[in-house]
Order: C-alpha cells, then sequence, then structure tokens
C-alpha cells in the first residue's frame, strides 16, 4: 500500500464488471435493494435508457433501431458512491476515491451482494478507469505539471490555445490501456461517456475555471472467465498497476511535488 497524496488531483473513479446477461433482473431488484440498503447505499433510481443498435437484413445496409435498457442506481446518502446495476454489468463510480485498497474492496462487497442473488456464471470484462483534473495554481502553467509529450502542439502554434488532445492505446500483458490527456479552457467538464448524475464532485475541482488538463486513464482486460471474485480482486490489482504507472509517467515531478503539499 503506498502513500496518497495529500491533494490528488483524481475526480472520478470508475469500476466495472461486465458478466452473463441477467434477463429477469428486476425480479431479484427487491433482495439486491435491501441488501445495498444495508450496506449503506440506501439511495435508490430506476432509469431507462435509449439506446440504438445496428440490425442487418440480408441484401440492405444496416439500420438503426432503439432498443429500450433499464438501470438501477444505488448510492450513499453523501452522493460521493454510486453503484450502476443493469443486466449486464454492474459499476461503482466514486468521487471520494481515498486508497484503491478501500475502493476495490467497497466495489467487491457490491459485486458480492448482486453474485448473492442472482449466482453470476463468468464475467467477460473487468475494468478500471481515473479521471484526474490537473489545475496549474496562480503563476504557473499547465506546461509545469505534465510531461512534453501529452502538452501537444498548441504552445508552438501561436495564438490563445482553445483545446489540445492526445490519445495512446497500448496492451501490457492482458490489460490494454487507453490513455487520454485533454487541455481546454473552461470548467469543468466529463468526456460523453460519463454521466455523473447528482453526485456530489469536490468543490476545488468544480470551482475553478480556466485552463486545465483532464487525464482519462482507463484499464480494462476482456475474456470469458467463470465468475470468481478474486479473479475480478486480481485484475483490478493488476489494471492498477499499469494505470498508477501511467499516471507517473505523465505528471512531471514538480506535479507530485504540488499534489503533496
Amino acid at each position: 500500500m503506498g502513500t496518497p497524496l495529500k491533494n490528488p488531483p483524481v475526480y472520478l473513479t470508475l469500476a466495472q464488471v461486465r458478466f452473463n446477461p441477467i434477463l429477469k433482473l428486476a425480479d431479484f431488484l427487491p433482495s439486491i435493494q435491501e441488501s445495498f440498503r444495508q450496506a449503506g447505499y440506501p439511495d435508490f433510481d430506476r432509469q431507462h435508457i435509449i439506446s440504438i443498435q445496428l440490425t442487418a437484413q440480408e441484401g440492405q445496409p444496416p439500420a438503426p433501431t432503439p432498443v429500450q435498457q433499464e438501470r438501477f442506481l444505488l448510492g450513499n446518502v453523501d452522493k460521493t458512491h454510486t453503484f450502476i446495476l443493469d443486466g449486464q454489468s454492474l459499476t461503482l463510480q466514486s468521487t471520494n476515491y481515498g486508497q484503491f485498497e478501500t475502493f476495490s474492496a467497497c466495489f467487491l462487497e457490491g459485486l458480492s451482494i448482486v453474485n448473492d442473488a442472482v449466482k453470476l456464471a463468468f464475467t467477460e470484462r473487468v475494468g478500471l478507469r481515473y479521471l484526474d483534473r490537473v489545475i496549474p495554481q496562480p503563476g504557473e502553467s499547465i506546461e509545469q505539471y505534465l510531461v512534453e509529450q501529452v502538452q501537444g502542439l498548441s504552445s508552438h502554434l501561436g495564438g490563445r490555445p482553445l483545446y489540445s488532445f492526445t490519445e495512446a492505446m497500448n496492451e501490457i500483458g492482458n490489460i490494454k490501456l487507453l490513455s487520454r490527456v485533454a487541455i481546454q479552457e473552461g470548467p469543468l467538464a466529463f468526456p460523453p461517456d460519463i454521466q455523473p448524475g447528482s453526485m456530489r464532485i469536490t468543490e476545488r475541482f468544480t470551482s475553478y475555471i480556466g485552463i486545465s488538463a483532464i487525464l482519462d486513464n482507463d484499464g480494462f482486460v476482456e475474456g470469458r472467465e467463470a465468475f470468481s471474485a478474486k479473479a475480478v480482486a486480481d485484475h483490478l490489482d493488476a489494471i492498477h498497476k499499469v494505470i498508477g504507472a501511467a499516471f507517473k509517467i505523465t505528471a512531471t515531478r514538480y506535479a507530485f511535488d504540488a499534489w503533496d503539499k
């Protein structure tokens, strides 16, 4: 267990497991919701999401078909931890990360609740994702916090920089890591596939409006495996190490010193 930074830049962390389809999930919901309530997640919401699927018929181009999906949100009173459950996955979103060990244990507790109710057969994907907002202090520049490889061309093009984006996808053993860095001016932003809803974000991230960088590190393992809580825990631990290494080579020594004050 490493020593955490005193003021880490992480503002949202996600863990997710995709598993075998549970078509009758609603039948198990009362038991699942009660177990989450007793575990400290009494907040509950039911959402209907419309997604688009492309269906093809022989001799015809693929046609978009709207598909309605139901998902359930189970959160704590402080709105810092929210589980999102649907018929094929469980996701934990947290705006109060703390340390990996406590975050991972929290997610595995939620996964255990689901497994106790539905008896999961297999997993197909285990993922971990960190969103960090790098904010320079008055008199500082964003370049002091980021290594040159992710700074983009803005500083070399002249004029006022508006936006810069870099992305890399690497495979480290059985882990795939999608690492993005977006530099822009304005308020706190979220990637388009992230929906924080009514979750409470730490004030120092939401109050600042100006130039900042969003570090988005998304690591995952794909492949069907018989369900095992230990295997999920091992995957999360391995992904965490890979993301940690990516984070350390993206930020400068100056940045780490600033975040540890």
